[in-house]
């Protein structure tokens, strides 16, 4: 029996990004089509179904490298009609392919576009038009759904992130507790990261998942830490963040050093350019009391919803995504203000002017979270009863909204409706 083809163009699926991790997923758990991924930043020769991993993860679908130009617009037509593709997609931000993806002649395939939006007042100049390209747009949150129908009067189908639920979970408190006594995380001082076995025992432990770029504001974190430091003594940094990455935005020894937080920060020791495997990642989670996250703003979140999954309550800047994920359906966690805001924030689609957002690339604003907010949010959590309640909470909306399970049953009906259109 012939099976419709799809193709997916995104990160390489043999990286650790949220892109990667979302298409590899997409991709591995459809029934019912033969798959290909695009990843625009392997460099290789094609790879068929069957490659495994160390860790024991399958890729069952094609691998296709770039060619010579980025995001693999000299191989997007000619391949997808040698591959006689039925449904193409992309999973990138929609300023990566703007404007050269709206000229391209994508046929005979249908098409589709999974796209983040991560500032309140638009999508990224002109990248709307992108979408009006496409057959069938379709956006990871309902934030930006809304958004596109508010703003552009374009309509877009919404399919939210998904999560492993039986990856990313809760260990019982025993486990925690000699996780964190046995558990070696890294120290910085001289730009070198130093071992330090059972450093987390007996802390309130505020983790962070973010690479140190700038949308993600992590001087914020750093800063909400130096307030919060003489209020809760115990209280420590423990970042899954490479401090060493080239592509850091600022220095974080020396921010350290600023604000006298040399004993209160521990690394997990990822580098960059080589991620955990997920049983490794849900051992970060378990050694956490809080998730903070000093972001500008999210497309998603997937670590939000991992954090969630393993039972750690969120703490997320209020704008964008943070209202659906954290407050919407049940609160588990707290939403930080933004400067100059006192309670709930108003999205910006019918607010455009706010004190607590700043300027960014492709005229999109990014909500500033308001340090003192934060610290009295992180504060807030040190109350196990009510960590206990959100994380309850959390788990329970991941299994009910963000379980693969439930997500695919979305990404069937919504293949299944291009392919009847």
């Amino acid at each position: 029996m012939h099976k419709s083809k799809i193709m997916m163009l995104s990160d390489s699926v043999l990286t650790s990004t949220g892109y990667s991790n979302q298409t590899m997923n997409i991709l591995n758990r459809l029934t019912n089509y033969e798959c290909h991924a695009q990843c625009h930043n392997y460099m290789g020769q094609s790879i068929p179904p069957g490659l495994k991993l160390k860790d024991g993860t399958t890729f069952d679908f094609w691998i296709h490298g770039n060619g010579s130009v980025p995001y693999s617009q000299d191989l997007l037509s000619p391949r997808i009609k040698e591959l006689e593709i039925d449904i193409f997609g992309v999973l990138l931000d929609t300023f990566m392919c703007f404007p050269w993806l709206i000229e391209k002649d994508l046929a005979p395939a249908k098409t589709f576009f999974y796209f983040p939006t991560d500032g309140e007042n638009q999508m990224p100049v002109g990248c709307e038009n992108i979408l009006r390209k496409i057959h069938f747009p379709v956006c990871m949150s309902k934030f930006g759904q809304e958004q596109c129908a508010v703003k552009y009067g374009i309509n877009v189908d919404h399919i939210p992130h998904g999560v492993d639920s039986t990856v990313f979970k809760p260990l019982t408190q025993s486990k925690r507790d000699t996780l964190r006594k046995e558990q070696t995380v890294y120290s910085l001082s001289n730009h070198q990261l130093t071992g330090v076995k059972g450093a987390l025992w007996g802390k309130y432990v505020i983790g962070v998942v973010a690479r140190n770029q700038g949308r993600k504001m992590l001087d914020r974190t750093f800063k909400a830490m130096a307030i919060l430091k003489e209020k809760v003594p115990n209280a420590v940094l423990f970042m899954h963040s490479d401090p060493l990455d080239s592509a850091s935005v600022f220095d974080m020894e020396l921010i350290m050093k600023e604000y006298k937080l040399q004993n209160r920060v521990f690394f997990s020791g990822m580098n960059f350019y080589k991620g955990f495997e997920h049983s490794e990642m849900n051992d970060m989670y378990n050694l956490m009391d809080v998730f903070y996250l000093s972001t500008s703003g999210e497309g998603f979140g997937i670590p939000i919803i991992e954090a969630m999954s393993a039972g750690v309550p969120p703490i997320v800047t209020d704008y964008t995504t943070t209202k659906e994920l954290i407050i919407d359906n049940g609160q588990c966690g707290e939403a930080v203000n933004l400067i100059g805001e006192t309670g709930p924030h108003t999205n910006m689609v019918y607010q455009p002017l706010t004190n607590g957002t700043i300027l960014g690339n492709w005229g999109v604003e990014r909500g500033v979270c308001d340090i003192f907010d934060a610290a009295k949010k992180l504060e807030k959590l040190t109350d196990i009863k009510l960590r206990k309640k959100y994380a309850k909470i959390g788990r329970e909306k991941v299994l009910k909204i963000y379980d693969w399970k439930v997500v695919m049953k979305q990404w069937q009906a919504f293949f299944k409706k291009i392919m009847e259109a």
